[in-house]
């Protein structure tokens, strides 16, 4: 069995106290998700990732927060449209970013398409080469959109870009 390294209870509340912690906002973001949700994840299909605080790209489909599974297998973006419901969604990092977004291959570029209610800009266009495709996402978690949570309506108007 592997050494692990265990953390002394003062590191672990030192980290946990401190605003700016990674653990902290974390933690703090998945208090919302059932633990009993857990049980039923298929931990062998991918990593989870979950929608950043900030981030309203994919709202009111995915707001901040929604805890989703990544299908690294599902990779390739489609030249085709897709009626709005089977639009499939995918996680894109481009320098330095991860994209949650639908996607759509346009020659040699490939367009961020946002949800059409979310403020975020419409579509971004980026040339392929220059961005990784992570996987496709399936949502297993969406925060309840309320007064006053991360995950209610964003209080600024769409951005064109």
């Amino acid at each position: 069995m592997a050494k692990r390294k265990l953390v002394n209870s003062t590191e672990l509340t030192a980290v946990l106290k401190d605003p700016a912690s990674a653990t902290r906002r974390l933690l703090t973001a998945w208090s919302d998700v059932p633990l009993l949700l857990m049980l039923d994840i298929d931990w062998e299909r991918g990593p989870l990732v979950i929608i950043g605080l900030a981030e309203y790209m994919m709202w009111p489909l995915l707001p901040p927060g929604t805890l989703l599974q990544l299908d690294t297998k599902a990779r390739t973006i489609s030249p085709g449209a897709f009626a709005e419901f089977e639009r499939p969604v995918f996680l894109i990092e481009h320098a330095g970013r991860f994209y949650c977004c639908h996607a759509q291959r346009k020659g040699q570029m490939l367009l961020l398409i946002s949800h059409a209610e979310s403020p975020a800009p419409p579509i971004t266009s980026i040339p392929y080469k220059e961005v990784k495709v992570r996987g496709q996402l399936t949502p297993i978690f969406r925060p309840l959109a309320t007064r006053g949570s991360a995950a209610g309506r964003p209080g600024r108007n769409r951005v064109n870009g």
